[in-house]
């Protein structure tokens, strides 16, 4: 497994296209417009950087820091630093050969792999990192030289966010684009070596989401310096103007861009764009529904297919009689030879887990469809389907949760384990499960162990009935 697929993927960040798209027009009409200096603190896997040098600035303008090893390994290796000043150090490799760029980045990620090398997805990314190490080396090195090309002249410092921004919020050539953590110690938890690597960090302030983001407002709503900030907020928490709004991003949170100064990053932009959830046509797909008797057998077609929200939205009307609509990232349908069977969404909540918002499926006389679908949703090869490749190292489980007048939920038992319970004061219960993902298992072979615990469960029945 290489440490990035392509070059371009050093530049993967939680922004989305449209996001990337509005911010593209306002740096370019900044870089027009008298801005002289680029500024990028949480600097990550640069990716404002390369929008910046892209659209406009010159790699002598652009500056960038941040508090991760990672980063500042790449930062280093961009701008012809010599790693000494870092002292890396880590287990099984010797000091001198973490001078390297790339056998330091290989490194982090060999002993950050081997943490979780119990499971045994990362057991294989282990056993292939350790056995093809020089040509793992040689991908990170060819990307390196590829990001170096792009962005060399630029300057990099490992130092924290709020000393960054105490040095240049009094200039007004400067425009500063801040890209903080969305997860509270997301970054202490997907970097962590339980202590195999160490760095000589800098001094840094936990970034927390909750309250972060007012305090960085709170700092520069005043400053001569524009100030933009990527967030993801529930709807009505943003904090700062608000120059851009797309709904849905993940679960409940919506993607916003926010600015100290409203009027002046709204007339580089060329506007707001500010996209509100609407009220969607229910539309069917163009299959039949699975028949109430259908007969489903081992050889039978299984399909898992993307599906628009209003298309799930429709069959979610027509098959529960109390619907509440919750939104999901990724809406899918289960086909079985060629009729609709089912569909569910879900989202990715958490850094090492997906979740299952909702199941809904075609009343049966004989099967128990939901199952299929928790089952199908279990799968590494659906769940790859959904998630980037940084994405597919961290999640490892999946989750959901349910409101019932039960202590437990038969839909899911014995596929999934209940991790919580709490009382709920109007339903029940709130029951939350969870399960790791299946690494090997494919669509056939679920269908095949789906039907086997059918035909199980259907005798079983047939003898307590007697």
């Amino acid at each position: 497994m290489a440490f990035f697929r392509d070059p371009g993927e050093m530049f993967l960040g939680c922004l989305g296209t449209a996001e990337q798209r509005f911010l593209v027009t306002l740096i370019q009409t900044a870089a027009k417009s008298g801005y002289t200096r680029f500024v990028e603190p949480c600097a990550g896997t640069f990716a404002m950087a390369n929008l910046a040098v892209r659209n406009g600035f010159k790699p002598e303008q652009i500056e960038t820091s941040d508090v991760s090893m990672m980063t500042s390994v790449l930062g280093y290796a961009i701008t012809d630093q010599s790693l000494a000043p870092l002292e890396i150090h880590a287990q099984g490799f010797s000091d001198e050969e973490l001078l390297d760029p790339a056998t330091a980045l290989y490194a982090q990620m060999y002993l950050r792999t081997s943490k979780s090398a119990g499971a045994e997805y990362f057991h294989n990314m282990l056993v292939d990192l350790k056995y093809r190490r020089a040509e793992h080396i040689a991908s990170i090195q060819k990307q390196i030289d590829a990001t170096r090309e792009l962005l060399h002249g630029m300057s990099y410092r490992p130092l924290d966010m709020w000393d960054h921004l105490r040095e240049v919020l009094d200039d007004p050539h400067a425009l500063v684009i801040a890209n903080p953590p969305t997860y509270f110690s997301g970054y202490e938890k997907f970097y962590d070596t339980q202590g195999k690597m160490t760095w000589k960090e800098p001094p840094y302030q936990m970034f927390d989401p909750a309250t972060g983001h007012q305090q960085l407002y709170d700092l520069c709503m005043n400053s001569k310096a524009l100030v933009v900030c990527y967030q993801e907020k529930r709807t009505g928490e943003a904090v700062g103007h608000t120059i851009f709004a797309r709904a849905g991003t993940r679960a409940d949170l919506n993607s916003y861009i926010t600015t100290n100064r409203e009027e002046e990053a709204v007339a580089l932009a060329h506007g707001k764009k500010i996209k509100r959830p609407s009220e969607s046509k229910l539309e069917p797909l163009e299959c039949s529904m699975l028949p109430r008797d259908y007969e489903i057998r081992e050889d039978s077609k299984l399909r898992i297919i993307q599906i628009k929200a209003a298309e799930a939205q429709y069959y979610r009307e027509l098959w529960t009689h109390n619907f509440v609509g919750s939104s999901a990232t990724w809406n899918r349908a289960v086909l079985i030879d060629g009729y609709i069977a089912a569909v569910f969404g879900i989202s990715k909540m958490a850094a090492d887990s997906l979740f299952v918002w909702y199941v809904m499926k075609v009343p049966h006389k004989t099967y128990r469809l939901g199952r299929l679908c928790y089952m199908l949703a279990q799968n590494r090869e659906f769940c790859d389907t959904l998630l980037d490749e940084l994405d597919r190292e961290k999640v490892t489980k999946i989750r959901t949760a349910m409101i019932t007048k039960y202590p437990e939920n038969k839909e899911v038992r014995g596929i999934m384990k209940l991790c919580s319970r709490a009382v709920d004061k109007q339903q029940g219960y709130k029951l939350t499960y969870e399960a790791p993902i299946i690494n090997t298992r494919s669509e056939k072979e679920t269908l095949t162990e789906w039907l086997r615990k059918e035909k199980q469960w259907q005798e079983n029945r047939v003898k307590t009935t007697k």
